[in-house]
């Protein structure tokens, strides 16, 4: 056990050593890519990616692109959302180690639906997508890092159907 703590510890320090500040700063681009995981209905994994922005001490703006296919024996139904995002990042009020980002924000954007005849829940065509995320940032390197999100989504004026919880993995890259 002894061994496994020293290989982890040798391996981790360089990558804290070389760590940036975990927070994007003004002026900063982040690209970001992953899956997801949805709380409602059966969905063929999701994919999203995007790019955030930093625009002022601990704000960033950004787009998240995201498709997502539910795939149900007697129905289908598919969405794909452009949204604008803004965050806070909380690293300076948390004062958290420097490889790690925190932060939470709103996403709003259109959605374009498309279902099978036989679907009885959100009508097709366009709508609006509005979802709450938290999220975190771990880089392991200057450059590169993991990316988590968990998140409340809802589809507008669709008040009908309850919102949904969702949870994004994937990889963040600094760009700039």
């Amino acid at each position: 056990m002894k061994s496994f703590f020293l290989i982890l510890l040798v391996v981790s320090v360089p990558s804290l050593l070389m760590a940036q500040d975990g927070a994007i700063k003004k002026g900063g681009m982040e690209v970001n890519a992953g899956l997801g995981i949805w709380s409602n209905a059966p969905v063929i994994m999701p994919v999203h990616a995007g790019m955030d922005f930093g625009i002022a001490k601990d704000i960033s703006v950004g787009f998240d692109l995201g498709w997502r296919l539910y795939n149900q024996d007697d129905w289908k139904h598919s969405v794909l959302v452009l949204q604008g995002r803004f965050d806070y990042h909380f690293n300076a009020l948390l004062r958290l180690k420097n490889n790690w980002d925190v932060y939470a924000g709103l996403q709003l954007g259109p959605a374009f639906i498309t279902a099978s005849d036989d679907y009885t829940g959100t009508k097709e065509g366009f709508n609006f997508v509005l979802d709450g995320v938290f999220g975190f940032r771990w880089f392991f390197s200057g450059k590169m890092g993991l990316n988590s999100e968990l998140g409340i989504t809802g589809v507008f004026p669709d008040i009908a159907n309850p919102p949904a919880l969702f949870l994004n993995l994937g990889l963040t890259f600094r760009v700039k």
